[in-house]
């Protein structure tokens, strides 16, 4: 029956009839708008997702990387800072400043001197080679003012809104170290300091009583700001990049850049807001506008100072390597698209002529003329395909052949079986006659050995389904033992052990027979006196096991190995069935995960363990 199928018309106008138009073209019309098509599309789409891709790269690779440097630039200053912090401590718990502290009010003037004039001696030594630092006020709990360190004629005077502010933060603070920016219009000067610098940094900290923890007084270290500048003043995230730190407040304590002044608020108000907010997500970069222009935003808060280190990166230096990526990607393109123009319109002139050829000589075989060959000694596809094509003829000439072959065969063997089974059936009806005359003439004996012979040779004859319960395999096994016993005399016992549960479940007809029948044959029957022979059947986790061991004469793992591989059955067996063809067929019913183990020791025992799953 032949179907034929009308294409309709779809909504959006576009139907098989339309395509059909398409096939008025030319083949090498036809190609060369392919190749184009092919070489467009795909460039294009290669094209934007480069360009995609890599601007989304590059863009990941420097948030990374400024948010590292960022996060780098923060670890660095908090370790000068918590040396600096941590000076204030000594100076602090020093003998010598406690005492004064303590004594203040009641020491005369030459003794504040002279105290001062020691630890000063002490500082010099400190302050020297470790750090830049100007200066070390200590304040009395009075906010009497003792010079501890600095440049004499030049000590450092605080004005008196800046030192009460100051020392009303550090008081409050309770010990936790204060850190402000400090500038020339922050202090009292009578002439321009020419060596000291005017930018720098104050670490104030609370000093208490070592015995009674009272607040006796605070410490103030001025140190250079450019000190701090200059662990990230050669750092280079970018043109037009800026790296800075700031307050909570916003405004600027370092800076590496004229651009953003020292202790003046930073150009953007917005900011500090944005880093807070940011903070409270877990989010280290942002975006924002600075001054009409997108910058990428990277920030790393400094513990216990409440100050940030800022990088701002504008998006023009962010695309700039992307913009490159970007109109190289156009040049290829271009270049591709007309090489691509160029070598469709050269390969598409040898193609038509021989599928032209090769569409006739189809034809042919379309007829039924499979003799016919075409020549093409070219090396090119068309020529590979050409010569496919005769192969393929050939290959169906002879598969016709073959099927006519095996056709002629399959109804001879279906002869041969039909031939081959009248002999079982015969054998079977000659037994019942033999059975009958064996009851008429008493001998009990010979009718149960023919009664046990009939029925294997029933199963045998395939009157049972291919799955039969284990009851059933349990009786076949029954019959198989009465007919041994009458061959070998008492030469073995069999113990019978299943599981009640078991007898309804089901399993391959003839599976534990031929294993019994080795224990009978290999490792009873070469035994010297009777042997036993133990058959289990059991459920375990969810499958059966049947285990059958014998205490015959037992075999090496090279034996086993062979067993397991070969399908050689003894002449003496019932049936044609081996080991092997045991786990042959349990793999095949059930898959990999069931089948047979052999376990053996020469001259002591030989155990098969069956695992099958459960089926009802």
């Amino acid at each position: 029956m032949r179907y034929s199928f009308k294409a309709q018309p779809n909504g959006s106008g576009l139907s098989f009839e339309k395509l059909k138009n398409i096939r008025n073209l030319k083949i090498r019309t036809r190609l060369i708008l392919l190749f184009l098509l092919f070489s467009l599309l795909p460039m294009m789409i290669t094209g934007f997702f480069s360009y995609q891709q890599s601007s989304k790269a590059i863009q990941n690779k420097v948030n990374t990387y400024s948010r590292q440097v960022v996060n780098q630039v923060a670890k660095n200053v908090k370790v000068e800072m918590t040396r600096l912090e941590n000076d204030t401590v000594e100076i602090g718990f020093s003998e010598i400043v406690q005492k004064m502290l303590i004594d203040y009010e009641n020491m005369s003037e030459w003794e504040v001197l002279n105290a001062g004039n020691t630890l000063q001696d002490i500082l010099v030594k400190k302050f020297s080679f470790l750090h830049d630092v100007s200066d070390v006020l200590l304040f009395t709990e009075n906010n009497g003012r003792i010079i501890a360190y600095g440049e004499k004629g030049y000590t450092l005077s605080l004005k008196g809104d800046y030192q009460s502010s100051l020392l009303d933060d550090i008081k409050n603070k309770n010990g936790i170290s204060v850190w402000r920016p400090i500038g020339w219009e922050d202090t009292n000067h009578l002439v321009r300091r020419v060596i000291v610098f005017e930018n720098g940094l104050i670490v104030g900290k609370a000093i208490k009583s070592l015995y009674e923890g009272e607040y006796i007084g605070a410490v103030v270290i001025r140190t250079n700001e450019s000190f701090f500048a200059d662990i990230y003043r050669s750092i280079d995230i970018g043109t037009g990049a800026d790296l800075f730190i700031i307050d909570s407040n916003g405004v600027v304590v370092s800076t590496r850049t004229k651009e953003i002044p020292f202790q003046g608020e930073y150009k953007e108000p917005a900011l500090i807001n944005r880093v807070k907010d940011y903070e409270k997500r877990g989010c280290n970069v942002f975006n924002m506008m600075i001054g009409n222009k997108p910058y990428l935003i990277a920030y790393a808060p400094i513990e216990n100072a409440e100050w940030y280190v800022i990088s701002t990166i504008p998006h023009a230096y962010l695309n700039s390597d992307s913009a490159k990526i970007r109109n190289r990607i156009i040049l290829l393109g271009v270049g591709s698209f007309l090489l691509a123009v160029l070598l469709s319109i050269i390969f598409t002139n040898s193609l038509s002529q021989p599928l032209n050829r090769l569409i006739k000589i189809m034809e042919e075989v379309k007829r039924g003329n499979l003799e016919v060959q075409l020549s093409d000694d070219n090396p090119d596809e068309l020529g590979e395909v050409t010569r496919n094509f005769n192969a393929m003829v050939k290959e169906v000439r002879n598969l016709m052949n073959d099927i006519k072959n095996k056709e002629n065969q399959k109804r001879i063997a279906e002869l041969k079986a039909l031939q081959a089974q009248i002999n079982p059936h015969f054998l079977s009806n000659v037994l019942n006659t033999a059975k009958l005359m064996a009851s008429a003439q008493k001998a009990d004996n010979l009718e149960s050995l023919l009664t046990s012979l009939i029925q294997l040779l029933n199963v045998s004859m395939g009157k049972e389904d291919d799955l039969i319960t284990v009851r059933k395999e349990i009786q076949y096994l029954e019959n198989y033992l009465n007919i041994q016993e009458f061959r070998y005399y008492h030469k073995f016992k069999v113990n019978l052990e299943i599981e009640a549960d078991l007898l309804d479940y089901k399993l391959p007809k003839f599976l534990l027979q031929p294993i019994l029948e080795n224990s009978i044959i290999h490792g009873i029957g070469s035994k010297k006196g009777q042997g036993v022979i133990e058959v289990k059947g059991f459920t375990y986790e969810g499958k059966m096991i049947f285990i059958i061991t014998d205490d015959g004469i037992g075999m090496t793992q090279e034996r086993i190995n062979r067993i397991l591989k070969e399908d050689s059955v003894s002449p003496n067996h019932f049936c044609g069935i081996g080991i092997k063809n045991v786990q042959e067929r349990i793999k095949l019913y059930f898959g990999e995960g069931y089948g047979l183990r052999i376990d053996s020791s020469p001259n002591h025992f030989t155990t098969v363990e069956i695992t099958l799953p459960i089926l009802q």
